[in-house]
């Protein structure tokens, strides 16, 4: 997972009504800390003060408990009869002043036509194989490898990031210059689990001797082809289709709308010449679109200073007069997008709009500051460059909010899509949920910071590949179609 900063139904409220009136099994996950003495989660120093670390804690202790809440929410909603061992530690991973890497996790092995596999010649990860077989495949390593960036308490990483955030409970708010770990490891360890696709999207070849599972799901509209019956040729050119790489799995499906809503767009309303609804990114802060819609002139920033005039960077604008009381138009890159917005917002514009800086893609709009009150969305470059053509003259007129009476956000073709960027984003891609979806996913590629103890689409997509859950009369949704998404598994 990767951030830059860059997650509906909480888990424990999930489960309370899942679970009332029987006593269903779950399972046994236990963390074992890889760590080498006096590091990482053996860290025998003494926690910032303000990292939300609880009293007498070491800085290790501390850590591994974050870790351990995690695992106990993935312990509630499994149910497996084999124990899950899941290796843990802290390492430097990649980080910049604008990005970084907070964690990265996969299963040790996959094995296939073990006893009760569901589906001949078909790979399994060894938590969910074991799980279906009954019986631990390989007793010589644990299941799951997880790491998480070390660096991000160092300061090194995300310029104005303090560090870690081990607070675990979801009703704290997470300070503005901290990272939450618990988000962050409960994605992981779904990866962990099976949420991965097993496919190396530099050469679109399986990881496996045999089809992983994952593929007999992944499917391409636009070639009309299964990830199983592709070549790596092919595989490797859906792996950067989007948005024609979905999930066509019954139960995921079933429940997408249950969990996804109408997209968010940036509606230019005039000039006729560029008007239309064009694709955006919801942020991570601030009012939602959804319920906090803004209309209003769209003005270009200028700061007057930095890398860039129109990044937003620097405050007070040289036209500020003219951003009050409009939405701003900002260019993405430089500084944080929480420092761009806020910074709009202190020269009175009354929303922003994030531009990207790539010819693809959408900016990731993370971040967090309780002080931000005007919505912001992030939008293509494309879309950029022809209001910046607008402007000042004839002038554009947009609205930051959704798009209702069509599809539902992060879906193609009645499926749910999967992470498909061009150019393909190693470690991300096909392995996640679209970033388009909206509200936001457990496994999408970036952290979501609010998502603490929510596992919203992903469990029935575990259901889909396999696994037992205590959850098992949401398979299907009254008054839902049973699969929306035309192209069975």
């Amino acid at each position: 997972m990767s951030a830059e900063l860059r997650r509906r139904t909480p888990l424990f409220a999930l489960i309370g009504l899942l679970l009332a009136g029987s006593a269903a099994a779950q399972s046994t996950i236990t963390v074992v800390n890889t760590d080498g003495a006096g590091e990482g989660f053996n860290d025998p120093g003494v926690p910032n003060a303000a990292a939300g670390c609880q009293a007498g804690d070491t800085l290790g202790a501390c850590r591994l408990r974050v870790f351990q809440v995690a695992a106990d929410q993935w312990e509630l909603l499994l149910n497996s009869t084999v124990e899950i061992r899941v290796n843990a530690a802290m390492n430097p991973l990649t980080c910049s002043g604008t990005t970084a890497v907070l964690g990265s996790a996969g299963p040790t092995t996959a094995h296939a036509d073990f006893t009760n596999a569901p589906l001949a010649g078909t790979a399994y990860v060894q938590a969910l194989a074991n799980s279906l077989a009954g019986a631990d495949l390989d007793s010589s390593q644990s299941d799951i490898n997880t790491q998480f960036n070390v660096d991000i308490d160092n300061g090194t990483c995300l310029t104005g990031t303090a560090g870690w955030w081990y607070n675990t409970n979801p009703a704290t708010p997470v300070p503005a210059d901290r990272v939450p770990l618990l988000p962050v490891v409960f994605h992981e360890i779904g990866h962990g689990l099976g949420f991965t696709s097993l496919v190396n999207t530099s050469s679109g070849a399986y990881f496996t001797s045999l089809p992983p599972v994952w593929a007999r799901f992944l499917y391409d509209t636009e070639t009309d082809r299964r990830w199983n019956a592709m070549t790596n040729a092919e595989r490797l050119a859906s792996a950067i289709n989007d948005p024609d790489l979905v999930w066509t799995g019954p139960r995921t499906n079933n429940l997408a709308p249950k969990f996804l809503g109408p997209p968010a767009k940036v509606t230019v309303n005039s000039p006729a010449g560029i008007a239309g609804a064009y694709d955006a990114q919801t942020a991570e802060f601030g009012p939602s679109v959804a319920t906090s819609p803004v209309t209003g002139g769209v003005v270009l920033v200028n700061d007057g200073a930095g890398a860039s005039v129109n990044d937003g960077c620097e405050t007070p604008f040289t036209n500020a007069a003219a951003v009050a009381g409009n939405i701003a138009l900002i260019d993405r890159g430089n500084c944080t997008f929480v420092i761009k917005v806020k910074n709009a917002q202190l020269n009175g514009a009354i929303g922003a709009i994030i531009a990207n800086n790539a010819a693809t893609g959408l900016p990731g709009m993370g971040g967090t500051d309780p002080t931000i009150t005007i919505a912001s969305l992030g939008t293509t470059q494309a879309a950029g460059t022809a209001m910046k053509a607008n402007l000042p003259a004839p002038g554009v007129n947009a609205t930051l909010g959704v798009q209702s009476g069509g599809s539902l956000a992060g879906t193609q073709e009645g499926c749910v899509r999967m992470f498909a960027p061009n150019p393909v984003q190693s470690g991300s891609s096909v392995s996640h949920f679209h970033s388009d979806a909206f509200p936001n996913l457990l496994m999408e590629p970036s952290l979501n910071r609010s998502i603490f103890d929510k596992v919203d689409l992903t469990l029935p997509l575990f259901q889909d590949i396999g696994w037992r859950t205590n959850a098992e009369n949401i398979l299907f949704v009254d008054g839902f179609d049973p699969n929306p998404c035309p192209f069975l598994p």
